[in-house]
C-alpha cells in the first residue's frame, strides 16, 4: 500500500475512528442524515456517525459470518439514509456484490470497515477495494500493529480532495503522546506471556478506560460513556507510526499465512467437537484475525480460561463492544438486532497470532468433544 494504489488514495490518522469520522465529514453528512451500520461492531463506529452528527440505524448479522447482508441492510433503508458501512468481521468480508448493487439503485455511499479485515480478500480483490471507501485499523492486535493507528482509502475523488484537506489541517500527536505509544510498543509483547496476559490486559484498561491516567489508549473513558466528540480527537499518524506501518506491511503475507495455519489447527481440533469452525464463503479468503466459534456456556469458557491462564478474545459483548449497559444514547435499543444479540452471550474468539496447544484447547472446549 503506497499513498496511491488501486485506483484510489491513502490517508493516515491517529486511530481507525478518526480516519471513519473524517471520512463521514468528508462525504458531507448533515444532521438527521441516517448511517447503517452493524449491530454486531465496537462502540466506536457509531461513535465516529455521531459525532459527524448522523443518526446511526443497526443492522444484524448473519449468525455464521457475523457480517450484515443485503437482507438484514435494505429494510433500514429510508428517504435519509446516507451511507452504509459494512465491516468485515474478524477478517470475513461481507458478500458485498449484492450490497453494492443496492447501493447504487439508491444512491448510498459505503464503506467498508476493515478494521479486521487486512490481509483478506473478496473475490480476489484485497478487502477494502470493493466499495466507495474503507477505513482500517493498525491498533494491537491486528497483522501490522503502529499500536494505535488508522488508513482510509477513497476511490472517489469527491472524497479524497475534501479527506486531503481535512488531513492538511490536523495536529499531529504531541511529543508526550508518541513517547507514551513508543514505550507500550516497546511492553506489547509481555501481553503475550500466559501468567501475565490477563493481569497486564485488566491494567491497562483500567488506566486508559477508567481513570484517565493513560490518555494513549484503544478507547477512553469518554469514549464510552457520553456520545460528545472528545477534546483534541482530530490527529494525524506521526511519522514513527509510518514508519512501523510500511514496514509492517512487507511482512504481511507471512504474517497472514502464519494465523491461516493457527486457524487450520484449529480447525482440527473442533472436528472432534460439537463446535462448528468459523465459516468461510466461497466468496471470501478470511484474513483470520480472530479465529471465532459460538458455544452454549460462554462464560464457563472464560472461566476455565482465566483459571488456567489461557489467553482469550473477548470480542463482542454485546451489539456495541464493550459497553453492556444503557445504549440508548447511540439510538440502539435492545431486542433490536436479536441474532446479533444471541451472539454476544455465546461467542468465543481464539488468537490466531498466537496458537494454543491442544493441551490448552482441551482446556477450554473439552466438554465438547465427541
Amino acid at each position: 500500500m503506497n499513498d496511491r494504489f488501486a485506483e484510489g488514495d491513502l490517508f493516515y490518522f491517529w486511530k481507525g475512528r478518526v480516519g471513519l469520522f473524517a471520512l463521514l465529514k468528508a462525504a458531507g453528512l448533515v444532521p438527521g442524515d441516517e448511517v447503517v451500520v452493524p449491530g454486531f461492531t465496537c462502540i466506536v463506529v457509531p461513535n465516529a456517525v455521531l459525532y459527524a452528527r448522523g443518526v446511526p440505524v443497526y443492522a444484524d448479522i448473519d449468525p455464521r459470518t457475523f457480517n450484515v447482508t443485503v437482507e438484514t441492510i435494505e429494510p433500514l433503508l429510508s428517504t435519509r439514509t446516507r451511507a452504509v458501512i459494512v465491516q468485515s468481521t474478524f477478517g470475513l468480508s461481507a458478500d458485498l456484490d449484492p450490497i453494492m448493487a443496492l447501493a447504487e439503485r439508491r444512491g448510498l455511499l459505503v464503506i467498508e470497515d476493515c478494521a479486521h479485515a487486512l490481509g483478506g480478500e473478496y473475490r480476489g480483490r484485497p478487502n477494502g477495494t470493493i466499495a466507495h471507501a474503507a477505513f482500517f485499523s493498525s491498533q494491537w492486535s491486528k497483522p501490522v500493529s503502529t499500536g494505535l493507528g488508522g488508513i482510509v482509502f477513497s476511490r472517489r475523488a469527491d472524497l479524497s480532495r475534501e479527506l486531503a484537506r481535512r488531513v492538511e489541517s490536523m495536529a499531529v500527536p504531541g511529543f508526550l503522546e508518541q513517547v507514551s505509544l513508543t514505550a507500550q510498543l516497546i511492553c506489547r509483547p509481555l501481553a503475550d506471556s500466559r501468567l501475565l496476559h490477563y493481569p497486564l490486559v485488566e491494567t491497562y484498561r483500567w488506566l486508559t478506560q477508567v481513570s484517565g491516567l493513560v490518555s494513549v489508549g484503544s478507547a477512553s473513558h469518554e469514549e464510552l460513556v457520553s456520545v460528545r466528540i472528545p477534546s483534541a480527537f482530530e490527529k494525524r499518524m506521526s511519522a514513527m507510526q509510518r514508519r512501523r506501518w510500511h514496514r509492517g506491511l512487507q511482512d504481511l503475507p507471512d504474517v497472514i499465512r502464519r494465523r491461516r495455519a493457527t486457524a487450520a489447527r484449529y480447525d482440527e481440533y473442533l472436528a472432534g467437537t460439537s463446535i462448528q469452525a468459523p465459516a468461510r464463503p466461497d466468496y471470501a479468503t478470511h484474513a483470520m484475525l480472530r479465529y471465532a466459534i459460538r458455544v452454549p456456556d460462554r462464560e464457563s469458557v472464560e472461566r476455565r480460561a482465566r483459571e488456567r491462564r489461557v489467553p482469550l478474545g473477548d470480542w463482542f459483548r454485546s451489539p456495541l463492544h464493550p459497553n453492556t449497559g444503557d445504549l440508548n444514547p447511540w439510538h440502539y435499543r435492545w431486542g433490536q438486532c436479536p441474532v446479533a444479540e444471541r451472539v454476544c452471550t455465546e461467542i468465543v474468539n481464539l488468537y490466531t497470532d498466537r496458537r494454543l496447544s491442544d493441551r490448552q484447547l482441551q482446556t477450554l472446549l473439552g466438554a465438547y468433544e465427541t
